[in-house]
């Protein structure tokens, strides 16, 4: 991969099952996860939102499955813009930004069906 090659677009609709089972192995217990009658009664919301370390998770995975199945993530950081919420399809892509050596910085992103950003990142890896 070179400087400015996109990787490929993953998608991904995470279900109930998903986000209970995020939050139980992940210790992430907040009920916004996994209670849509608080969620949206208590807190607000109009269904169950997608955690931010699970959309981390899906475009460091996206971004590996471009590179392939040898490379091996060193770093990454993410921040949320929006939120995504149970149900919604999430597309996770990037472009490669820097390649020195045997080290590929890859910009990551997520995106609903309707366009709205919900989290971008950097991750680099080594191939």
């Amino acid at each position: 991969m070179t400087p400015g090659d996109a990787i490929d677009v993953v998608e991904r609709t995470p279900d109930a099952v998903d986000l209970f089972l995020f939050s139980a192995s992940s210790w992430l217990i907040h009920r916004i996860h996994y209670d849509e009658p608080f969620t949206t009664g208590h807190d607000g919301h109009p269904g169950l939102l997608v955690h931010g370390p699970l959309q981390g998770m899906y475009m460091v995975q996206a971004a590996q499955r471009s590179l392939g199945t040898g490379a091996r993530l060193l770093s990454v950081s993410y921040r949320h813009k929006a939120p995504a919420y149970l149900g919604d399809s999430l597309r996770c892509g990037g472009t490669v930004t820097s390649v020195e050596g045997s080290s590929v910085d890859v910009e990551l992103w997520i995106e609903k069906e309707d366009g709205t950003v919900t989290t971008t990142g950097i991750a680099r890896f080594e191939t």
